[in-house]
């Protein structure tokens, strides 16, 4: 080094020749480069990390507004089952049926010679 000095006194004038010099810049570079290199990965993992979160919230509050729209059509389906029950039972009633038999077929209730019991 004694002999690079010598050689350069002014070393900031004339670039330094291969020796140790070069390899000393090259080792305070390296740590630099370095932390650089992990500050990039360790911003990139944040974003991805942080991408990763929002695509997980956004499938929290679909599956919510899912959950949402079933409910709603349980419950419609609910009342229309219950409304069916209904029109069931004022179908089924005997005082209709008889009033259709009379008023559409024209039947009539037969008379008591008309009727056999069976043992």
């Amino acid at each position: 080094m004694p002999a690079a000095q010598a050689a350069a006194p002014n070393s900031r004038a004339k670039p330094l020749e291969s020796g140790q010099g070069s390899v000393r810049n090259r080792k305070l570079r390296a740590p630099k480069k370095t932390r650089a290199g992990w500050w990039l990965v360790l911003m990139l993992f944040l974003f991805v990390e942080s991408l990763f979160y929002a695509w997980c919230r956004v499938q929290c509050v679909d599956t919510g507004f899912a959950i949402d729209r079933q409910t709603r059509r349980h419950e419609a389906l609910l009342k229309e089952r219950n409304t069916l029950n209904i029109e069931l039972a004022r179908l089924k009633s005997p005082g209709r049926i008889e009033t259709i038999a009379r008023t559409r077929l024209g039947l009539v209730r037969p008379a008591a010679q008309q009727t056999v019991r069976l043992p």
